[in-house]
């Protein structure tokens, strides 16, 4: 091979004679020098910014020198050796760059974990990856001098190159104004990265993934910390701190006009204070990268499959039991908010793997500002794809997961970092049923707002001012979907009837062939004179599968002239073990579930409505008594009472005891 030989000759003794009027400044290794020489600088800018981090800083000084010394030795020799040296050189920094990006270093401290490409690096690895290639080319017999002009473009776009790679090295925020690593991240086990007891960083995680030691800033001053601040400061600070009214917490957020202030909270130290003010900064920065929901595949994101409860998460499995925790450039979790077919990123939800919800490491980094929390509810299973997703929500503590899920979650505390406004503040955990769950000492938990505040509403009150002023919107189904206006019904209530309607509305549709539900195995029961006609597909009743237009468990059309169906509604029905007071209140006074306790089928496959019953009585031979399911109608049709409205008159159905049949006159459709 030509890297092997041992010739030490010039190229130019090997290559075929110069063309007339060249110079000794047409040099082959020319353009190959220059990229390593502008690859150098990068490299030993990345030396001074990891300073602090003695291993890597070494590491980059040692690669900076090495392409500078190969470099030099293309302008001043331009022969095999000094081809050899671009090439090896360049080389190690563009496969150390790769394997980086791709799997990390376990053995070299700083380097363990893969991280995501950065401007900087990239421009790095690309200028080494045109040192090695210019330097093999120029190797070739056939390579000939690079004219002056040449050399002068190659260190023009080298140039050009620089000024944005040192743009990004020299910006990222490694100490903070707030006095805290960006990301925030603990690595355990190597003294690097752990909070103390007295709630100090002693060498927080940067976006980057490596370790730099960190201060705080001083709470309920408004002055920040640049890094100067001690634990001697803080600690004088401390008395006046303690005189300083409380502020309640939480309070509303809102990352477009709010400030990044969380002084004056009872209870959180300096260094508490600045911690979680980094944090969310770097959040708001760093998240963006992630704002496109169908490149989450790329990244190693995957669905969880709750859409439906208007929040949708997408969790990268490998990242959970790492050693890095809390940086918003490797988030554990993604929460968008669901809209129809969008999706739009509104927070992070950082993890840390496998240690409890009261770890001290946890609870000191952002002291009463942040509350972690688990969630012990969710029973796991695998879908089509082998993926994990969340089958089902316990209602109940002790209540075990059906066969073939499996209860997981425990021992993964979890907080939020919200980018988009929140009502409960930067740190809010979802509320209702999908909150989760938080250590029993505790207490109230502070990363919701479902409890008043001596100074502030809860989210009920806010809720229900709106309530009281906002006027409810028709039902059009071509329209936008807004249920708002309606007492007593909580934004995560609202969220999720608002998103079914959307999803239902969306891919519903896909049912409208009556030759495509009959062979997917729904059969009508026989009720078209009533004005509508119900298709089941009974052996999706007690599936695991609930509220999912993809599988509805009925489908519900109005016949037409000639023959003709038009679908105007999917019934949602649960596993007929569950009854009504079991239904779980997804959302709230909006939806009405209903039953049919008064119909009687004939005993044949499939089933057909021949006959009406008295409640409570049973079915007279040889009809037999149907499902008393707990089921729900999703128009997507105008609606005179809405979007979940139940049919009337005889065929209407029953619902809980006490209660009278909802026509939501308010969302209805004129």
């Amino acid at each position: 091979m030509l890297l092997d030989e041992p010739t030490e000759a010039p190229i130019a003794a090997v290559a075929p004679a110069a063309p007339a009027g060249a110079e000794r400044a047409g040099q082959r290794l020319a353009i190959a020098a220059v990229a390593s020489g502008a690859a150098a600088v990068l490299h030993a800018t990345a030396a001074g910014i990891h300073a602090d981090h003695p291993a890597l800083s070494r590491l980059f000084i040692a690669l900076a020198v090495a392409q500078a010394a190969a470099a030099v030795l293309g302008f001043v020799r331009d022969d095999r050796t000094a081809g050899q040296a671009l090439v090896w050189v360049n080389l190690v920094a563009v496969a150390g760059w790769i394997v980086t990006r791709l799997t990390g270093i376990e053995w070299f401290d700083g380097l363990e974990v893969a991280e995501r490409p950065q401007l900087a690096d990239t421009i790095a690895a690309i200028l080494a990856a045109v040192a090695v290639v210019g330097a093999v080319a120029a190797l070739s017999p056939r390579a000939t001098p690079v004219s002056r002009r040449g050399v002068g473009n190659a260190a023009l776009l080298a140039g050009v190159l620089l000024v944005p790679g040192l743009a990004d090295a020299t910006t990222h925020d490694h100490t903070g104004d707030a006095g805290v690593a960006t990301g925030g991240h603990a690595h355990a086990g190597d003294g690097a990265g752990a909070v103390a007891a007295d709630g100090s960083a002693t060498g927080v995680v940067a976006a980057d993934g490596h370790s730099h030691d960190t201060t705080g800033a001083a709470a309920g001053t408004g002055i920040q910390s640049n890094g100067d601040v001690d634990a001697a400061v803080a600690d004088l600070l401390a008395p006046q701190l303690e005189q300083t009214a409380a502020v309640a917490w939480p309070r509303p957020w809102n990352p477009d006009t709010d400030p990044i202030d969380f002084s004056g909270i009872a209870g959180v130290t300096a260094e508490q204070q600045g911690r979680a003010e980094q944090l969310v900064r770097d959040t708001l920065r760093e998240l963006q990268a992630f704002n496109d929901v169908s490149s989450l595949g790329a990244f190693g994101y995957q669905s969880i499959g709750d859409a439906s409860t208007g929040f949708e998460h997408y969790v990268n499995y490998g990242l959970i039991n790492d050693d890095i925790w809390l940086d918003p450039t490797q988030p554990e979790s993604l929460v968008f908010q669901v809209d129809g077919a969008d999706r739009t990123l509104v927070s992070a939800m950082f993890i840390a793997g496998n240690r409890p919800v009261d770890d001290p490491e946890l609870v000191d980094f952002g002291g009463p500002l942040m509350q972690w929390h688990v969630h012990d509810n969710l029973c796991w299973g695998l879908d089509e794809n082998n993926e994990p997703k969340v089958m089902e929500v316990l209602d109940q503590p002790g209540e075990t997961c059906p066969a073939a899920t499996v209860n997981a979650g425990a021992e993964n505390p979890m907080v939020h970092v919200w980018i988009a406004p929140h009502v409960c503040g930067p740190f809010a955990a979802l509320e209702g049923h999908g909150a989760g769950q938080v250590d029993p000492t505790a207490g109230q938990r502070v990363d919701q707002c479902d409890h008043s505040h001596a100074t502030g509403s809860s989210t009920e009150q806010a809720v229900a001012e709106q309530a009281a002023t906002s006027t409810p919107k028709p039902y059009d189904p071509a329209a936008p979907i807004d249920l708002g206006g309606t007492p007593g019904v909580t934004l995560e209530q609202q969220a999720f009837a608002e998103n079914l309607v959307a999803a239902t509305i969306r891919d519903l549709p896909q049912w409208s062939d009556i030759a495509t539900v009959e062979a997917a195995g729904f059969r009508s029961i026989g009720d078209a004179a009533t004005g509508h006609e119900h298709y089941i597909q009974w052996e999706w009743i007690d599936d695991d599968v609930w509220l999912d237009p993809d599988f509805p468990e009925s489908l519900v059309f109005a016949p037409g002239p000639n023959g003709t169906k038009q679908l105007v509604s999917a019934m949602y029905m649960l596993p007929s073990d569950v009854t009504l007071d079991d239904v779980p209140d997804f959302g709230g006074e909006l939806m009405q579930w209903h039953i049919h306790a008064d119909l009687c089928f004939t005993d044949t496959d499939p089933p057909v409505v021949r006959g009406i019953k008295p409640i409570g009585g049973t079915c007279r031979a040889p009809l037999v008594d149907g499902t008393e399911a707990p089921m729900i109608h999703v128009w997507i049709t105008p609606n005179q009472c809405g979007p979940f409205a139940a049919l009337e008159g005889i065929g209407g159905g029953q619902v809980q005891t006490g209660e009278t049949v909802l026509c939501d006159h308010a969302h209805g459709s004129p």
